[in-house]
């Protein structure tokens, strides 16, 4: 920055050299020789040098300034995404605990259970997320962001509580749908929190930690759940919760958020200074004006359920967004999470259920932090193709190895196709129809629009979630658990005929390419729209 000023102001950033309005050899009085052309090359090359290294130093010192301006950004964003990560334990905590609550394991404290309410404990979660939502968008706009996400943990909080200290189904029906409120908020509000507070080039990367956390919380469950008490998991699982609100307390609300209040401006600055690592008054001074503007211009566009309906476009952007969320849930990837280990119980193979739970758990983490990085050499619904084809086979597999064990047949042969089948569908889930449905989501509503369709969408998601999970153990009973895994099957098939005839091709276009999409008004619509 010294260099820089110094080169403004017309002087050499190098105090031996004389400036451009200093004596030269040709005026100095005649006390030096004339230079020769050997000797001007020779001050030339030494010139160049010296504004090398004078270059050099700049840029180092900007990367250092830039890698200590985002520390604190970092330090924001993975102690909000701890939210994500409890939310993740709310989510599978029923993997391991059903299996002993059907046995009637003396160290939870409760009776055996039966069948249909396992079915409730598992699937409340998901219809607790669906109004979660809901909650969310109530509470954004009045309380902030921050003060939303600390209150979805003093909430997650009070649910382990009734879980491990309240025995009684009726008490743990009650803290299942508490999480799952807790899970629906928080699906809402850490996403926005993470866009509003992140720099631009930064975004991208700080979106995709939610995925990471979220799946690292499953693999809590998974790896301590077989292994512990019920209480110890209820331990283990409420000091999550307690452990983000004792870190994200500290850190300060969204920008957005505060100038969205009366009198916040003062905050938002402070707030914006502290994310940014104290910069320069001016820089700091636009990008609050910016945001400033941004929040104004919201708050005149600011639309309403309505107004989804109001048009062409809209709807079809909904149908479409809807359509993914559904496709992303009809391929079985609830029912992995919440009856995991009761499904590799069946299996019957010697590998012990609880282990390979945790593998698919690891699996998964992994697959999510690798994701990003392969999402970037190629397209979108080329890896849509791929977690669809990835999905049936592998559903169409594991509903194999079932009918097999299922009519008698000796699988012990085969023993290795349920979590080799598992691993695979993992990651080609992870690959597309995981993460990519709500991508495409943020692309294709206008930013007037975004915010109450995608509450509609994710409220769908879970209530189509709540369905399968709640109905998956009575399907099982009645068809056969081959039965179910084939339909999973069937509907990857539906979701890759959806995914290159009716998706529309969104890469590389803006907003309002897409919106004309939509709406049909361009003449390459129908190609665009089958063909891509």
């Amino acid at each position: 920055m010294e260099l820089e000023t110094l080169m403004e102001e017309g002087a050499s950033p190098d105090p031996g050299r004389r400036g451009a309005d200093g004596p030269t050899a040709a005026d100095d009085g005649d006390t030096r020789a004339p230079l020769n052309n050997g000797d001007k090359r020779r001050a030339a090359h030494q010139h160049d040098q010296r504004q090398r290294k004078d270059d050099d130093a700049a840029a180092m010192k900007t990367n250092t300034e830039s890698t200590r301006s985002s520390i604190n950004l970092y330090l924001a964003a993975f102690t909000v995404n701890m939210g994500a990560l409890a939310a993740g334990c709310a989510m599978t905590w029923s993997s391991p605990t059903l299996v002993k609550l059907q046995k009637g394991d003396p160290s939870t404290g409760m009776e055996k259970i039966t069948l249909e309410e396992a079915s409730w404990v598992g699937s409340l979660v998901t219809l607790g997320a669906a109004i979660g939502p809901v909650l969310a968008g109530v509470l954004l706009d009045r309380i902030g962001r921050k003060n939303t996400i600390l209150i979805s943990m003093i909430m997650l909080a009070v649910s382990w509580i009734l879980i491990g200290f309240v025995p009684g189904i009726p008490a743990l029906y009650c803290a299942r749908v508490l999480a799952g409120l807790t899970v629906g908020v928080i699906f809402t509000a850490v996403p926005m929190y993470i866009a509003e507070i992140s720099e631009l080039h930064l975004r991208s990367s700080l979106g995709t930690l939610m995925q990471f956390f979220l799946v690292a919380g499953f693999l809590v469950e998974y790896a301590v759940g077989p292994y512990t008490t019920y209480l110890t998991l209820v331990i283990v699982s409420l000091a999550m919760p307690i452990l983000c609100f004792g870190m994200f307390v500290w850190m300060p609300d969204s920008p957005h958020s505060l100038l969205a209040r009366s009198g916040g401006e003062e905050k938002a600055l402070k707030s914006l200074r502290w994310l940014r690592g104290n910069p320069e008054e001016t820089v700091l001074l636009k990008e609050l004006e910016d945001i400033k503007k941004s929040v104004n211009e919201a708050k005149d566009q600011k639309s309403g359920v309505s107004d989804l309906f109001n048009n062409r476009g809209n709807i079809n952007a909904l149908m479409i967004s809807c359509a993914m969320v559904a496709w992303q849930q009809l391929c079985g990837i609830i029912v992995l999470l919440i009856y995991s280990q009761m499904i590799f119980i069946q299996t019957g193979v010697e590998l012990s259920s609880s282990m390979s739970t945790i593998i698919v758990g690891s699996v998964m983490l992994g697959a999510s932090a690798l994701t990003p990085c392969l999402a970037k050499f190629t397209t979108m619904k080329t890896l849509l193709y791929i977690s669809g084809i990835g999905m049936a086979i592998t559903d169409g597999t594991l509903g194999l190895f079932f009918y097999l064990k299922n009519t008698g047949s000796d699988v012990s042969s085969i023993g290795w196709m349920p979590l080799s089948s598992l691993v695979v569908f993992i990651i080609t889930y992870c690959l597309g129809f995981g993460p990519l449905p709500w991508a495409i989501m943020g692309e294709i509503f206008p930013p007037n629009l975004k915010s109450v369709a995608s509450s509609m969408t994710t409220s769908f998601c879970w209530i189509l979630g709540f369905v399968l999970s709640k109905t998956f153990i009575n399907v099982c009973d009645v068809i056969g658990i081959h039965f179910a895994f084939w339909i999973f099957a069937v509907c990857c098939i539906f979701a890759l005929l959806f995914t290159a005839f009716v998706l529309p091709d969104t890469e590389g276009k803006s907003l309002q390419e897409i919106q004309d999409m939509l709406q049909g008004r361009t003449k390459s619509r129908n190609t665009e729209m089958t063909k891509a």
